[in-house]
């Protein structure tokens, strides 16, 4: 299989075509700077500029199957420029991708493109979502920039392809990602929970993320399937098994949700926000979580 990835050298892309690669598979890669090129048997970096919206056709020559994951992280304060450098980023990307299948012959058979379970509702009290429970879709900004994304992804269909979307969770690693920063204040004995700890954290182990993507891949499954674990945990408990896989308690009082909001502004919606979804439909299409329990993930990526 020969595969082209976007984003191949963030926390996940990067695991992704190490994946491939140890499976005998060939990766071409996109990137904005020439020093990053790389020529090997199994490892070809691409030209691409997506505020020029130029791209290196070449990229696509033998590749059956596309991961996009490229797009500016959500994590920073919202600013106006901010919010509209994470949004083209994605669908300026996007688009990118869709002409150049458009408009080049290609052996393209699926695209597999992320998304976030921030297109879920803020709801504490539902029971977990599947991926045909939207709409209704939750009402913020992160939301907004699933669906655009989601919504750009359905042209991919039009050149003849195959579209998988992943909705990425809360990604546990050992280092880089949410697990990082959560741990970091718990390793001060500064741990606490945000709002009133009840939102739920549809967390996933990266090992069974870049697992998602290979498996949908290898099988050519189509269509939207939720990035999560099979058992997700509120705010506060997730915390103090931070704590207990630290040997650090966690015993502050939570932080106020107003106190949130004045550190991050309107960013603080991805840290308050509950989503509480189902991996239900990844499960039925046969894949294995190797860490289905977030003892056994922490266990693995806390030393």
């Amino acid at each position: 299989m020969n595969v082209l990835i976007t984003g191949a050298t963030g926390l996940v892309g990067s695991q992704i075509a190490d994946l491939f690669i140890s499976k005998g598979h060939t990766v071409h890669y996109l990137t904005t700077r020439s020093s990053a090129i790389r020529t090997e048997p199994n490892y070809k970096g691409f030209l691409w500029n997506v505020k020029n919206m130029t791209i290196d056709s070449s990229c696509i020559d033998g590749v059956d199957t596309i991961i996009h994951l490229a797009g500016e992280s959500v994590f920073q304060r919202w600013t106006a420029a901010a919010k509209e450098s994470i949004m083209s980023s994605r669908i300026d990307s996007t688009q990118l991708l869709v002409d150049l299948l458009k408009d080049n012959d290609h052996t393209v058979q699926q695209v597999i493109t992320a998304s976030a379970i921030g297109i879920y509702p803020d709801d504490q009290d539902a029971e977990a979502f599947k991926e045909n429970d939207i709409p209704p879709y939750a009402d913020n900004y992160l939301a907004d920039v699933c669906i655009a994304w989601e919504s750009i992804a359905q042209q991919f269909r039009e050149t003849g392809v195959q579209l998988s979307i992943v909705r990425i969770g809360i990604v546990l690693a050992a280092q880089g990602g949410a697990l990082e920063q959560m741990a970091q204040p718990v390793k001060y004995y500064a741990g606490a929970g945000f709002g009133n700890g009840k939102m739920w954290q549809s967390w996933i182990a990266i090992d069974d993320l870049v697992g998602i993507f290979y498996y949908l891949s290898e099988n050519r499954l189509e269509g939207v399937y939720n990035g999560v674990a099979p058992h997700p945990v509120r705010n506060r408990p997730m915390m103090e098994a931070i704590g207990k896989a630290m040997g650090k308690p966690v015993f502050l009082p939570n932080v106020p949700k107003f106190v949130m909001k004045l550190m991050l502004g309107e960013m603080a919606a991805v840290v308050l926000s509950s989503q509480h979804v189902s991996s239900e439909r990844i499960e039925e299409a046969g894949y294995q979580f190797k860490y289905p329990q977030l003892d056994q993930a922490l266990e693995q990526y806390i030393d």
